[in-house]
Formats: structure tokens, C-alpha cells, sequence
């Protein structure tokens, strides 16, 4: 992890998103000029798969043929119970029977987590997959109706954009970094808000046609985040620093 020293002393810091860039000047007190914004990339193998192999894929897991996919670690960052709250208005007030998947590994105060979730009465139609291998995240993301992250704070937020690139749309919060990376390819609601959520998710269930517009839309924007850019940025900024007169006591470059 970098520390406050380090972004402080460095002639250079790669941020991956605006976001964060905004965060280290606000919080560590880094120059502004003093940062470049390298976003991610997102793998070439998430991408949308022929519909026979995800719906085998469905069926040998065991899942349910409509459900909502969140990717994250069980932990109140995330905002896991606003999601949980709109699921169970979408399946009381619209009636939708859709269920939940979700996937990441536990973290803290994840017991508060089910205990809402029993509240609710969702205990049958919430899927605790814990962490996955990236083979099948790639085919949950193709199967899922849509990728919900409702999350208080994002980096960057590497779940979405891995969803766009397989076409499926997303939902997410309009905080922090996700409005950047998701840009026009997703829908965004206030992370203190689960009615509207709710309504957002009974939207994107219920029609098709803005479902294929976000899909289309995803596929275009997850196109701009490549590793190749990713790296040639990077080098980029190092050649930069390379170039730059040696600063006794500075650590030349960070990451972030």
C-alpha cells in the first residue's frame, strides 16, 4: 500500500482514476500536476459468450435463470443491504421473481449481512458463490440480467467495466470513480437511495429495448479500456520521470 510519505515524495503518481487522483491531492495533500490518471484495462476474455454455452453453464450451476449479479466483497463499503432492500421491493411491489447472485469473498461484518438478509425473507433467493475463478466469472456475467454495485466508494470499479465488456448491463452508484469508468453505458442511482433502485432494476428488467441499448453502449465504451493503453500510458510517465533532474530523498514513482 502507499503511504502518505511516499505520494508526498514522489516526483510522479499514477492514479487510475480521476477520482482517486482527486482523493490523493484532498487527502495526502499531492500536487495536482504532480499525477497522471492511467485508468484499468479490462481482459480480453471478458466478452459476450454464444447463449447455448452460458445457458449450459447456468444449468450446471444450478442457477437461477433470472438473476441480478453483484461482484464484490462482502464488506458495508460495498452497500450490499441497499441492494438487498431493492431486490425485495422488485419482488413484493413489481412482482418480478428475479434472485441474487453474489460473488467475492467475506468480509467484515458480513454477519450483519445475513441477518438482513433473513429480515427481508431472502434467504431462498439470495446465492452466495464466495470467490471465483475467472472462467466463471466470465460466464456469470454473460448469464446475469444485469450487474448491480451500489457501492459508497470505487477506485476504480473493475466489475462493471468487466460486465459492459460482455454486454451486460450494469447499474451503479453515481459516486466516486464508477460514473467515469461506466460513462453513458450504465445507469446510475444515489447509493442512499433503494427505491430507487428498485425502480431502476424493475426498468432494466422489464425492457428489452433499453437493455440492448446498454449493451451496445457497453461494448463500445469497454472497448476504450485496454491493457496495451494501459502499459503505453505507464511507460509513458516513467520515461517522463526517467527524464527528470534525480531528487535526493524522493521516491521517483507511485501507484495508486
Amino acid at each position: 500500500l502507499m503511504t502518505r510519505w511516499t505520494a508526498r515524495h514522489a516526483d510522479r503518481v499514477i492514479a487510475v482514476s480521476e477520482s482517486t487522483r482527486a482523493d490523493l491531492v484532498r487527502l495526502f495533500g499531492v500536487p495536482l500536476e504532480r499525477i497522471s490518471v492511467v485508468p484499468n484495462g479490462v481482459g480480453a476474455a471478458f466478452r459476450p459468450l454464444p447463449p447455448p454455452a452460458v445457458e449450459a453453464f447456468r444449468r450446471e450451476k444450478g442457477l437461477p435463470e433470472r438473476f441480478l449479479l453483484c461482484v464484490a466483497t462482502m464488506e458495508p463499503r460495498k452497500n450490499i443491504p441497499t441492494l438487498l432492500r431493492a431486490v425485495r421491493e422488485v419482488r413484493e411491489a413489481y412482482k418480478n421473481a428475479v434472485e441474487l447472485v453474489l460473488v467475492g469473498r467475506r468480509g467484515w461484518l458480513v454477519d450483519d449481512l445475513q441477518r438482513q438478509i433473513d429480515a427481508l425473507q431472502l434467504r431462498p433467493y439470495c446465492h452466495f458463490l464466495g470467490r471465483v475463478e475467472d472462467e466463471d466469472l466470465l460466464y456469470l456475467l454473460n448469464a446475469a440480467r444485469c450487474l448491480v454495485l451500489p457501492a459508497h466508494y470505487e477506485g476504480f470499479g473493475l466489475p462493471p467495466l468487466e460486465a459492459i465488456a460482455c454486454g451486460t448491463p450494469v447499474i451503479v452508484s453515481n459516486v466516486a470513480s464508477l460514473p467515469e469508468v461506466v460513462g453513458d453505458a450504465g445507469l446510475f442511482i444515489d447509493p442512499n437511495n433503494w427505491q430507487e433502485l428498485a425502480v431502476t432494476l424493475q426498468q432494466v428488467l422489464t425492457s428489452e429495448v433499453l437493455a440492448q441499448e446498454l449493451r451496445e453502449k457497453g461494448l463500445q465504451r469497454a472497448a476504450l479500456f485496454t491493457w496495451e493503453r494501459a502499459a503505453r500510458e505507464t511507460l509513458a510517465v516513467y520515461k517522463k520521470v526517467a527524464t527528470m533532474p534525480a531528487s535526493s530523498g524522493k521516491a521517483r514513482w507511485a501507484a495508486a
